[in-house]
């Protein structure tokens, strides 16, 4: 089985790459993406998805790993292969923000526009999954930060997990959630 963690791009995926990484999975990562100030711990990424909608078969090498596919490409994995998916959910005016701040200029006049293609790139990313009977659990960034124990044994159970909640609860950073709207 392959673990693919998605969700827009700020949502709060490479946080989730880190967790699993501390519960010892195995990451698909070829780092050619370094930290930055933006992801100071890292992307995690593996360049060969960002070619995935003309070649997937490199996914066949990635039984028992995990990697990470933003939510527009997640329709283009091989359907023969086995998954299961952490699909990451973050409030997007948060996400518009941190993009802003990652590209370094104002976008409040495309925030409307942006919202709205990335609601579409979630929905349509979780009917692929449902309609393909691919198991997936959704995880709110902010609950994950906020209410961390809780989110996290939700995360445990779905990946069974023998990984202790204080193990994973020690990389998250709160710091790190510098863009952040009031609730």
């Amino acid at each position: 089985m392959i673990t693919l963690i998605t969700g827009i791009p700020r949502s709060g995926t490479s946080l989730m790459m880190q967790l699993f990484k501390a519960a010892n999975a195995e990451i698909a990562t070829d780092a050619i993406r370094t930290e930055d100030e933006n992801n100071p711990k890292g992307y995690y990424e593996l360049e060969a998805v960002k070619g995935i909608v003309k070649n997937n078969q490199f996914l066949k090498e990635l039984d028992g790993k995990t990697i990470k596919i933003v939510a527009p490409l997640v329709s283009f994995i091989d359907l023969s292969l086995d998954y299961r998916v952490v699909f990451m959910l973050r409030d997007l005016d948060e996400v518009v923000q941190s993009q802003e701040k990652m590209v370094g200029k104002d976008q409040q006049d495309q925030k409307e526009k942006f919202k709205t293609m990335y609601t579409l790139h979630i929905e349509k990313s979780r009917q692929f999954l449902l309609s393909n009977h691919i198991p997936f659990i959704e995880i709110q960034h902010r609950e994950l930060l906020q209410e961390s124990e809780t989110t996290l044994q939700h995360l445990i159970d779905f990946c069974q997990w023998e990984t202790s909640i204080d193990e994973l609860k020690s990389v998250i950073d709160q710091s790190l959630y510098r863009n952040r709207k009031n609730a």
